[in-house]
């Protein structure tokens, strides 16, 4: 049976995709954004979209009339997620929403002060019923936003990532997983970690890029401290700069480099290898 589904970041990477899942199952989707009016040129054609925005609550209560689920991801970057969206939870709550899917981060439970992590612990004190789904990094931001810059204006990588592996995973595997926790009972209740079916370090990254856009492409290992001296010298902003540097800290650590099949699990099938991603991405790249 078909039910209102809210999906917060509609027109992010996953939203997007979620949507389109969800709408070729035959579910009713409202896409959360901040601009219905514009938003609708990258959703399906019967996703309904309402204005929302994490810094005006009086959006909450519109967007979530009617909707028995939610698919919940903070603003990416945000230091002070948990705060931002804890007023809107307990809309969700008042609203009698029947499940929240909440899209966090890898490893989140082995901090329990972290944003997300405090995240998760409010949701699950809420009392609604959920789902926690714990990504590692996409394989898409090779082929979108500072990396793909990077790559057009250098033709190469430049991280502080060292020789550390990631075990990345791509962005429909993470939308259809997070399709089967919304519309299958067996998932309420667990918390998935979501990887790719192999870790590589950046080296091999390129490798396959190169490959498959058929011209050379590098990584540039940077020391931590000349990274984050190029991205002030950029303007980013210093608590960014600072989130930035803790992530790749953990990355060096090797703490994104173990492989789980909780993916393959709730699929029933193998997750996208880098090698498909790149080749279904190659002309980012050309």
């Amino acid at each position: 049976m078909s039910q209102n589904i809210l999906i917060i970041g509609a027109t992010g990477r996953v939203g997007v995709e979620l949507a389109r899942l969800l709408t070729e199952e035959g579910e009713t989707v409202r896409a959360a954004t901040r601009s219905p009016s514009t938003a609708s040129a990258r959703l399906p054609c019967f996703a309904e979209s309402v204005e929302f925005d994490f810094d005006r609550p009086e959006t909450f209560a519109p967007a979530l009339k009617g909707v028995a689920k939610v698919f919940l991801i903070a603003r990416p970057g945000d230091n002070h997620a948990d705060k931002v969206a804890m007023p809107f939870i307990d809309m969700a709550k008042k609203e009698g929403v029947r499940l929240i899917v909440n899209l966090t981060a890898m490893g989140v439970e082995r901090d329990d002060s972290f944003t997300l992590r405090l995240l998760e612990k409010y949701v699950e004190a809420s009392g609604i019923p959920y789902v926690h789904l714990r990504p590692n990094w996409f394989m898409q931001n090779f082929n979108s936003g500072p990396m793909l810059a990077d790559i057009r204006a250098t033709g190469g990588l430049h991280l502080p990532a060292s020789d550390a592996k990631l075990s990345f995973i791509d962005v429909r595997d993470i939308a259809a997983v997070s399709s089967a926790a919304l519309t299958e009972p067996r998932h309420v209740g667990n918390a998935y970690t979501l990887t790719g079916g192999d870790a590589l370090d950046h080296y091999e990254v390129v490798s396959i890029l190169s490959r498959t856009a058929g011209k050379t492409i590098t990584y540039v290992p940077l020391s931590e401290e000349v990274a984050c001296a190029a991205l002030n010298k950029a303007g980013v902003a210093g608590d960014l700069i600072e989130r930035w540097r803790k992530f790749y800290r953990i990355v060096r650590q090797g703490l994104c480099a173990s492989v789980t099949h909780d993916a393959e699990s709730v699929l029933g099938r193998p997750t996208i290898a880098f090698e498909q991603y790149a080749r279904d991405h190659a002309a980012s790249w050309m």
